[in-house]
This record gives structure tokens, sequence and C-alpha cells, in this order.
């Protein structure tokens, strides 16, 4: 028998002088239903590690560095932090009650949380994992939260007060609330930062507010044959590296609108799956991966052919998805 025929693939491959296939990375997904992270070959879509973590895990960031993840368990009133090479958890910051959605300032240094249940926001030193400040009265339900991307600001939207607070972090105070539409829950700036998109559930809107007058200058509606008006809920949102198009997720409408972000416009409808909820795209925005909340599912949609070609079942009531590429 030839000595090469018992090598593994990968070092047969090395000894005969033959590239590796290209790793396309990782997709990160919390199941708020099984209290678990999964981890997902990007190429083959393979369920490659199952995490447990506590209480209701809901949003998931990467650390600026790229080195570990951090995932808000909910029930647990804590984030914790996952480190990426080995896929353990190895610690975790206490971050008062009901965790839901935070985000971490490009320097690395801090991140805000929302506090749901007591109408807070939670600044976190991130190295000492220790409370900065507490800010209270940012709005009833506090959910979605984004830095700018100067991350000197941070926006804060409060889904029963259908306001957007935008408050300096690093003093520890709010500078000012906007009035937007009904239930506002998540939000992303344009790339160059002058806009604030923010999606209004039970509106059926987007709200955009401009950065530096923060007044509420366009509001996109989303409308299509066949689809109930109350069913239209859009959730999450994100945007192209370009900043020219936008993807909304819509909730039980079970498809994700694709937006034209100068003239405001909806360029076309993609079904996805049943309360389509967390959205993420591929660095080269070819791929834009959502999570199906009462499908048990993630989509994947081909951006260019405007068109989901894979679903992929992941674990219980998945809630954020995020792309590692």
């Amino acid at each position: 028998m030839p000595r090469w025929s018992l090598m593994g693939p990968t070092a047969l491959m090395l000894a005969l002088g033959l590239a590796l296939p290209a790793h396309g990375g990782e997709i990160y997904v919390s199941n708020e239903g099984n209290d678990t992270v999964v981890v997902l070959d990007s190429d083959t879509l393979d369920i490659e590690h199952v995490i447990e973590t506590g209480g209701r895990p809901r949003d998931l960031r990467f650390s600026p560095d790229g080195s570990k993840l951090f995932i808000a368990a909910s029930e647990a009133d804590r984030i914790e932090v996952l480190d990426l090479e080995t896929k353990t958890i190895t610690g975790h910051i206490e971050t008062g009650d009901d965790p839901e959605i935070f985000d971490i300032d490009p320097t690395g240094e801090i991140l805000v949380v929302s506090n749901e249940d007591d109408a807070e926001a939670t600044v976190i030193d991130i190295a000492s994992g220790t409370i900065r400040t507490v800010i209270e009265d940012v709005g009833i339900e506090p959910e979605g939260v984004t830095f700018t991307p100067d991350g000197k600001r941070v926006f804060v939207t409060a889904e029963a007060t259908n306001t957007v607070a935008v408050i300096d972090p690093w003093e520890g105070v709010i500078l000012a609330d906007v009035l937007v539409g009904n239930r506002p829950r998540r939000g992303a700036f344009t790339p160059d930062g002058r806009e604030y998109w923010v999606t209004n559930e039970l509106g059926g809107t987007v709200s955009i507010i401009d950065a530096e007058t923060l007044q509420v200058t366009d509001t996109i509606r989303f409308e299509k044959r066949g689809l109930r008006e109350a069913d239209i809920t859009p959730v999450d949102l994100v945007m192209t590296q370009d900043g020219k198009t936008a993807f909304v997720t819509l909730g039980r409408a079970w498809h994700v609108a694709r937006v034209d972000v100068a003239s405001r416009t909806v360029e076309t409808y993609i079904l996805a799956g049943s309360r389509v909820w967390g959205a993420a795209l591929t660095s080269d925005d070819s791929k834009l991966i959502v999570t199906n909340g009462a499908s048990d599912d993630i989509s994947v949609i081909d951006t260019e052919a405007n068109r989901a070609t894979r679903s992929v079942a992941v674990g219980r009531t998945p809630h954020t998805v995020r792309i590692r590429d």
C-alpha cells in the first residue's frame, strides 16, 4: 500500500503540494428557546459546534480584535464571553436586569447594553468587567443599541415610548430623545454616519434620523400585495458596505425587504421563513443570513439573485446571527 494512502486529506494535499481549499468562515446563531449558540461552517452550512449558554441568549457581538464573541444571556442577567479559538465560554460580565441588545464601541473599551425591564442602559468597562454607569429613563422597554461610527454617541430604541434616546456613554448622559414610529426595535447607521435608520415593528415602517440635527427626515413604508398590513413587522436592518442597499427583516410577513438607500424605495421583497428576525451580511455582501424565530431555522439569501437558496435548522427560536469571515 502506498505510504501516502494512509495520510489524512489535509496532510495528503500538503504532501502533494496542493493548495488547501479556502475556508469561508463561520456563522454564529443564538437560540433563545434552548439556551445555545450554534456555530456553522459558512461553506457547508454544517453545524460544527453547539455551545450551551445562560438562559435566553439573544444579541451577539464580536470583539473589535476578533478574538471573542460576547453573548447576552438575558435570563442570567449577564453577558458571557466566548473564546473564538477554543469555542469555550471563559467568563462573564454582570449587566443588570434582563440585558437584550448591546453594542461595543469601535475601540473595544466599553459596551452599552439595554436593560429592558428597568428602562435603563448600562455602560460597562470591558477590560475590568465593571459597570461604569447606569443611565436611567432611556425609555420604556429599551432594546436596540447602536454606536455611531466614531464611537462618541450611542442610540437606544425604546419600544413602549416610541423613542430613540441619544446618549453620550462616556459622560453617562442623555443628549436627546427622538420620537419615531410605533414600537422601534433596532437600527443601523449609514456607513458615513450621517443617518440612523430605525425599524418600527408595529408601524410597519423605517424612520430615518439625521444624525446631526436629530430630526426624522423620512419614513419608508412597506406594502406588498398578498401580505396583511398587520403582519408586516420590521425588526432588524443591515446595510451593505457601500451604503447603497439596506435589508430589512419583516417579522411575521415571512419576507425581507431590499431597499435602495438613496431613493428610499423598496426594490423587491425576498421570501424567507416564519417570523424572520435577525440579519447579517457576509463581508463581501454576497449573502444575507436571516434567523426565522418561528420556524427554528436560518435562511441563506443570495443578494444578487434576491432569493433564498438554503434553509438550515439551527435550534429553538433563533434570535441573532453574526458572521465571522
